[in-house]
């Protein structure tokens, strides 16, 4: 079984289709069932338009049709049995339980596409009705659930950790050890806004604003176009930048990126949009940051990854606004912030602020800013 994506020459229904994931079998012969899913879900179902997403359905059915191959099951003809025995077979690679119940619950959609379709008139899957309690939190009242739902029968227990977050010295003791310039910019706009690693090196200098003229004692907003800077979901939101980091960003933009941006312009007949250039005028890469980072982890004896200082933002400003505002507006403000899609994935963080619960949690941005400010 072999996976790949179509190119900007695939088009379907008259409209071009790039980076559609389809599978071919050992003969080199198209598979004809999966193919045709992921076709929807690309191009019809409305809840996957990212071709992130996309891929990562590829590669959960191509786990699933490779060990149908390897076993010689039609996939029309599967029990649960069999699928339970691929679900183990996973467990016993020591894959994560999360990403097993990913796949179970693609292959699971898969099927019920098919059935829907006429391609199949078996569901090998068998679900039972879940009770869970819930915390009294936010919105709890009108959850018409009541903590019920359906539960795919063959996904594996898992427990959910705790976002793992930098108390906040240690966050500040980290990016100041980051070299160069432009790298410490990054864990600065990472920890003061939440962003996300491949929203941070896809930045586009066109939605930094600038902070002449503004209120030094307020926040810039910056709003994350989707149609030129990769957000999660092609999804439009604004993070709030602190005076002293836009003062910072557009100081770099002014002085260094004209001279990197000109670089890459001899090298490929053409400007980049990117607002973080290396000083060899080459974009970056989420494999670049993720080096720099673990290069940093063993300098200073801290381990952080890029996505600690989103989870350390999370952490720090549901709390700061909890109290100010109340538990219940904080976490909008931060679902907002942070491009969550579900109020459920920033309760997480309810749990975690305990931690830091005896931090200076309201002067959080004020000490951050103030070592942004002595490495400027």
């Amino acid at each position: 079984m072999r996976l790949f994506l179509t190119d900007k020459d695939f088009v379907w229904k008259g409209v071009a289709r790039p980076n559609v994931p389809f599978l071919c079998d050992s003969e080199m012969e198209l598979v004809s069932a999966p193919n045709e899913y992921l076709r929807f879900v690309a191009a019809v179902k409305g809840r996957t338009r990212s071709e992130k997403t996309w891929l990562t359905y590829g590669h959960h059915l191509y786990e699933f049709f490779a060990f149908l191959e390897a076993n010689d099951m039609p996939w029309d003809a599967v029990n649960q049995t069999q699928i339970a025995a691929w679900r183990d077979a996973m467990l016993e690679r020591n894959c994560a339980r999360a990403t097993v119940n990913q796949r179970l619950r693609c292959v699971h959609a898969f099927y019920e596409w098919a059935m829907r379709s006429g391609k199949t008139h078996t569901l090998p899957f068998s679900t039972q009705d879940i009770w869970v309690s819930k915390p009294r939190g936010f919105l709890a009242h009108v959850d018409a659930s009541g903590g019920r739902f359906d539960a795919n029968e063959l996904t594996v227990q898992t427990h959910k950790p705790l976002p793992k977050f930098l108390h906040m010295d240690k966050a500040i003791r980290f990016i100041e050890a980051m070299t160069p310039h432009s790298l410490k910019l990054m864990g600065y706009l990472a920890l003061l806004t939440g962003m996300r690693r491949e929203e941070v090196v896809g930045l586009d200098y066109r939605v930094v604003p600038n902070p002449a003229g503004h209120d030094p004692g307020k926040q810039l907003p910056m709003v994350l176009d989707p149609t030129v800077t990769p957000t999660k979901g092609d999804k439009e939101r604004f993070v709030m930048l602190p005076y002293d980091l836009a003062v910072a960003l557009w100081d770099y933009f002014c002085r260094d990126w004209p001279k990197r941006n000109a670089i890459f312009n001899r090298a490929h007949g053409k400007e980049s949009t990117r607002f973080f250039l290396s000083a060899y005028g080459e974009e970056l890469s989420i494999r670049y940051l993720n080096n720099a980072f673990g290069k940093v982890s063993r300098k200073t004896g801290i381990e952080c990854h890029p996505h600690m200082l989103r989870h350390t933002f999370g952490t720090y400003e549901l709390l700061r606004m909890g109290k100010k505002e109340g538990q219940s507006k904080a976490l909008l403000w931060v679902r907002d912030r942070m491009g969550h899609s579900s109020i459920t994935t920033t309760e997480k963080y309810i749990h975690a602020v305990d931690l830091v619960q005896n931090d200076d949690v309201d002067g959080y941005q004020l000490e951050v800013c103030e070592a942004l400010r002595r490495g400027h």
